[in-house]
């Protein structure tokens, strides 16, 4: 049992190094690409800009101010020699004005190209990148398979003593079941009246699910690491939701983890479908309640509400998944009908 255990950890923890090497690549590949696209956007204005240069000096003289300086050379009738020296001027700023605007086209199409190059090489290593966190993922969940079989054979070694033990328990169960009840439903009460918003578990007309009850003490993005054990850069929605609160499915879906993972403490991954997928992390150890390959529905109860992984108390830290990349749930669960908080 405890060597299933260990075996989990550690490849929960792999997972979530995996995953945060993709997610780092990620946010490289967005800033690379935005670079090549304002360098192309810029060699675009510039070559527009040249265009126009080169027909606004070709209207200046071109072969008519030639032949005025032939005819001219000749003693023959034609512009005067101020006035061709006067256009002689205007075309020679012009074609200094136009291999400028030509050198910056230029430099901009070149950095483009460098930037476009480099942004295949970016997406190339996302992509690989993204494989291995998927050959993580399969490994985690194996591991916490393993560990889940052992708990149950463990457990399944007890019964016989807990029958036995069962009747002297169940007046002291129903005893501290009551005062739990009461203080959980106490607790549920003062969070929704708190947040104002709608209870865990609520379907919208969309098929989508408040994930779980509480207000949003932190969104997703840049951030001061909380207590030290947090990152800077947020990859999620954290929801206070009160300790052993049931988290619920915010859509339907497949378990595709269930397990430790890492910083994330224990953690159940589903797979909603169309590159969706929902992440619920810090989950109390014994919190889990679904297993890997595991159908479920939108607001099903999956989990309760813990502090285990790199938490300074407990919530409920929510992510979106599209296509791997996390996202703002947010907006997505707003658009959903299901919003947060």
């Amino acid at each position: 049992m405890a060597q299933t255990k260990a075996e989990a950890v550690k490849r929960g923890k792999e997972l979530e190094a995996a995953q945060a090497k993709l997610d780092d690549q990620n946010i490289k590949l967005a800033t690379i690409q935005k670079q090549a696209d304002e360098s192309k956007a810029k060699a675009d204005a510039a070559s527009l800009q040249a265009g126009k240069l080169a027909a606004q000096l070709y209207r200046s003289g071109g072969r008519n101010l030639t032949a005025n300086l032939f005819l001219s050379g000749n003693g023959a009738s034609a512009t005067s020699p101020d006035k061709l020296l006067a256009d002689l001027g205007s075309m020679s700023k012009l074609v200094e004005q136009s291999n400028k605007v030509y050198a910056d086209a230029k430099s901009s199409q070149n950095t483009a190209k460098a930037l476009g190059d480099q942004a295949k090489v970016a997406k190339a290593e996302r992509e690989r990148l993204r494989v291995l966190a998927q050959q993580a993922l399969a490994a985690a969940a194996a591991a916490a398979k393993a560990a889940e079989t052992s708990l149950a054979a463990q457990q399944k070694q007890i019964i016989v003593m807990n029958a036995q033990l069962a009747f002297f328990r169940d007046k002291t169960a129903k005893t501290v079941a009551g005062y739990q009840k009461g203080v959980a439903e106490a607790a549920r009460r003062a969070a929704a009246a708190g947040s104002g918003g709608l209870p865990g578990g609520y379907v919208g007309p969309q098929g989508w699910a408040v994930p779980a009850a509480g207000s949003i003490t932190d969104g997703f993005g840049p951030r001061v690491s909380p207590g030290g054990v947090g990152s800077t850069w947020h990859m999620g929605i954290d929801i206070g939701a009160y300790c052993n609160a049931p988290i619920y499915a915010a859509a339907a879906g497949t378990v595709e983890y269930a397990g430790p993972n890492g910083s994330y403490g224990n953690f159940v991954l589903v797979n909603n479908g169309n590159g969706v997928e929902t992440g619920y992390a810090h989950i109390r150890d014994g919190g889990i309640m679904v297993g890997v390959g595991q159908n479920v529905g939108a607001g099903q109860p999956i989990a309760h509400v813990g502090t285990t992984g790199a938490s300074t108390g407990c919530h409920l830290h929510f992510e979106v998944r599209i296509n791997g990349t996390k996202i703002d749930g947010i907006p997505f669960m707003r658009e959903r009908q299901a919003p947060l908080g």
